[in-house]
């Protein structure tokens, strides 16, 4: 074995994915699984992306939680805009009012779009031993040793981009790829905002259509 290797990068045309050359007595590095599940992620946001294009498939209305400015996402799925599966498994209840901090400094707009955006959140933690200090007093804390999918609530402040720009499928021609947005959340609706002291009401939302 070489005692240096060479950089994980990828031959082949522009946005070709690199991947792992597994080869028998090779290093099997945590680093190298790593680059194997992004190889994997990126081939099927890729896929998601493209072929199926993205957008909310059942679900995920916006509706008011019948209190204030609390809203609820309810149970759906969705294809974020960078290939992302996005799964909301049950009722999901925020406060729109913890987010108007997001606005930008000096924004008079009353419309905000709600979306929702992959995320990932730790579910089990295994030790990780302490750096020895010769005081005595280092400890052992905890690292991440497992991960899980989930989702998080975010807010735009500005028209989200949207995919479809009128196509016509009888065309004949090849319809664009859908271009990449500045961010991957996945827009589901825009809320007029009321006055602070007023609730948000089913006629101030207007949940997308894709």
């Amino acid at each position: 074995m070489p005692k240096h290797k060479a950089p994980a990068t990828a031959l082949g045309p522009p946005g070709a994915l690199a991947m792992p050359d597994w080869r028998a007595g090779g290093e099997l590095t945590a680093g190298e699984l790593r680059l194997e599940q992004k190889y994997e992620l990126q081939r099927l946001r890729r896929h998601l992306r493209l072929v199926h294009g993205w957008g909310a498939v059942c679900g995920l209305n916006v509706v008011p939680a019948g209190r204030g400015w609390e809203l609820f996402v309810c149970p759906g799925y969705g294809i974020g805009p960078c290939g992302d599966e996005i799964v909301v498994p049950r009722r999901y209840r925020f406060n729109l009012a913890d987010y108007l901090w997001t606005r930008p400094v000096g924004a008079q707009n009353r419309r905000v779009w709600i979306a929702v955006e992959s995320a990932e959140e730790p579910t089990a933690y295994e030790a990780a031993p302490g750096e020895e200090c010769g005081c005595g007093c280092s400890g052992s804390g905890d690292k991440t040793s497992r991960l899980s999918d989930t989702f998080q609530i975010v807010t735009l402040w500005t028209p989200p981009l949207s995919y479809r720009d009128g196509f016509d499928l009888c065309s004949g021609a090849t319809p664009r790829c859908p271009p990449c947005p500045d961010n991957c959340a996945l827009p589901l609706a825009s809320v007029v905002l009321p006055l602070l002291n007023e609730p948000i009401l089913a006629s101030a939302i207007d949940n997308l259509e894709y």
